[in-house]
């Protein structure tokens, strides 16, 4: 079964390929949330899943890697 990171970020394809996974990438089409009312930790997994689920719809074939990241500076969210 094949491995897709729905996903651009350099880093997270350099993480996948230093733990020797074979993978292709597909960016998401996925909209991120930006709510401010949610906690970070449950806005992470939200965008994590919404951009895993849009990659997953057209590759049902596959296993769809979908990961968010969100920074926080003494409680102000950077980007």
């Amino acid at each position: 079964m094949p491995i897709v990171l729905a996903s651009s970020s350099p880093r997270r394809r350099e993480l996948l390929e230093k733990a020797g996974l074979v993978f292709e990438v597909a960016v998401s089409p996925a909209e991120e949330i930006h709510d401010p009312e949610m906690e970070p930790h449950v806005l992470c997994e939200l965008n994590a899943t919404l951009k895993a689920a849009a990659v997953a719809d057209c590759r049902p074939d596959a296993t769809v890697i979908g990961s968010d990241t969100l920074v926080f500076i003494d409680g102000i969210p950077l980007g």
